[in-house]
């Protein structure tokens, strides 16, 4: 008579081991991918907010300049628009 022997199987430490490195290996990247990306978004809404300032305090300074310089200012604007007029004509 042959006598069976049966064998039981234990769970792989070595693979269970990997796969929770791999599971913390990821939460890690994915925390630093979320760091990465708040501190982004902070350093973006800075530049808007510093780059906001800038244009207001530039269309201020360009007004003051138009009411001190109405002459000055009606023909630079009217060479500009001379100019982009030649530039942009199309010559068949």
């Amino acid at each position: 008579m042959t006598s069976t022997t049966e064998t039981t199987r234990r769970p792989d430490t070595k693979a269970s081991a990997k796969d929770s490195s791999a599971d913390s290996l990821a939460d890690r990247a994915k925390e630093q991918a979320s760091q990465a990306v708040q501190t982004a978004q902070e350093h973006l809404d800075a530049g808007m907010k510093y780059s906001s300032g800038e244009v207001q305090r530039f269309a201020g300074q360009t007004q003051d300049f138009v009411k001190k310089n109405p002459g000055l200012a009606l023909a630079g604007a009217l060479g500009a628009g001379i100019l982009l007029g030649l530039a942009m004509r199309r010559r068949y």
